[in-house]
């Protein structure tokens, strides 16, 4: 067998070995997350129950001080009784007494039932902890099976080195991509059809609202209301903005261009910063997982900048040409030393690894106080290839 068709075999076997790996990561992944999500379920019911014993205790100190009030009243009632006794007749002395009897009684009724609520609320605070522990350990966890997953996906890119020309290289990596936008894509349905469906239900009837007005009245009720129906909006307004990033709709139905115009029209009002954007060249048709990755790189790098850079102004420019894209992405912020600077940032370097599988170069400059500018260039093959 020649050694180029045995390279392609092994790479071929690499390949699924690799995808059954990823794959059993993932199932493990998803487990971890229901187990986190179970525990941060439970952790919630866990403080609804741990605020009523806390209100209760609140409640019984305040009976547990009236009775005290009241067995003070009683001792010196007995003690006057006790220093006058000739003074008060057979029917005073018994009621006096039957009043410290009952006081008393009503005293260790207290005491026991907030040695109960204590002894409650101590275990809830336990249980708290240990739900808590958990749903963080599940997040630590999920983290690091991301790391492992994504190492896992960029050993995929050696699978490049052994296609026998740039198209090939292109083609591996344009797969990848596709793989990752297509879990982009479901974790945008899952949130659209989950979270947010969910909270526009909380939105309409709240059970903290109800129970606000029951204690406290129409008034609090209604200012618990306005403040609950506040953050929902802005969770709803945070999830659609997930979903956008996710997976933006309108790449499928505007194409590139006007989608990057809307993105930055988006976190110009978002950010409070100006955003300049030119287009250069006749926009031509690309495949879609090659106009994925172009949005996705004028997102990253924007958010790299409203992030880091301080800035007051983005200048955005997309250069299209017959055989590649031309990005360049420049901002007035504070800059940076590239010398002095030896680590870069998630973002940087999640940028670089997307490049490099598009066989594509990327260049930074940029000095203290004096801004940043990001050049990319992506070669473009089977223009006009619409997927």
């Amino acid at each position: 067998m020649p050694s180029t068709q045995k390279e392609k075999l092994d790479a071929k076997a690499l390949d699924e070995v690799l995808a059954k790996m990823i794959n059993t990561i993932i199932n493990s992944q998803n487990q971890i997350f229901e187990i986190g999500e179970s525990s941060r379920e439970q952790s919630e019911n866990i403080l609804k129950d741990l605020k009523i014993a806390r209100n209760l205790e609140v409640e019984r100190e305040d009976e547990n001080k009236h009775i005290e009030s009241r067995a003070t009243v009683a001792r010196m009632r007995l003690a006057e009784i006790n220093k006058h006794f000739d003074r008060f007749d057979e029917q005073d002395i018994h009621k006096a007494y039957d009043f410290a009897n009952q006081v008393q009684s009503e005293l260790a009724e207290v005491i026991e039932v907030r040695q109960q609520l204590a002894k409650k609320r101590s275990d809830l605070e336990q249980q708290l902890a240990g739900t808590q522990e958990t749903v963080e350990h599940s997040d630590t966890l999920i983290g690091q099976v991301s790391v492992i997953l994504n190492y896992m996906n960029g050993d995929l890119r050696q699978i490049g080195g052994m296609a026998e020309d740039d198209s090939d290289k292109q083609v591996i990596g344009l797969k990848i991509i596709e793989a990752q936008e297509e879990e982009r894509q479901r974790l945008s349905r899952e949130i659209h059809d989950g979270p947010a469906q969910m909270l526009a239900h909380v939105l309409i009837g709240s059970e903290l609202v109800e129970r606000t007005q029951k204690e406290k009245g129409q008034k609090a009720a209604m200012e618990e209301f306005s403040r609950l129906r506040g953050l929902i909006r802005q969770a709803l307004s945070d999830v659609r903005r997930i979903i956008y990033d996710l997976r933006p709709m309108a790449l499928d139905d505007l194409g590139l261009v006007p989608t990057v115009e809307k993105y930055l029209y988006r976190v110009e009002d978002r950010e409070k910063i100006g955003i300049r954007f030119v287009k250069v060249g006749d926009p031509f048709h690309l495949s879609s997982n090659m106009e994925v990755a172009l949005f996705r790189l004028v997102q990253e790098t924007v958010t790299n900048v409203c992030k880091h850079a301080v800035a007051n102004e983005i200048r955005v420019r997309m250069e299209f040409y017959e055989d590649f894209v031309h990005l360049v992405v420049g901002d007035d912020g504070k800059g940076f030393d590239p010398r002095k600077r030896k680590n870069e940032s998630l973002g940087i370097v999640g940028m670089r690894e997307r490049i490099e599988l598009l066989e594509g170069e990327i260049s930074i400059q940029s000095a203290p106080d004096n801004g940043t500018v990001v050049t990319i260039q992506i070669p473009v093959q089977n223009r006009g290839d619409v997927s």
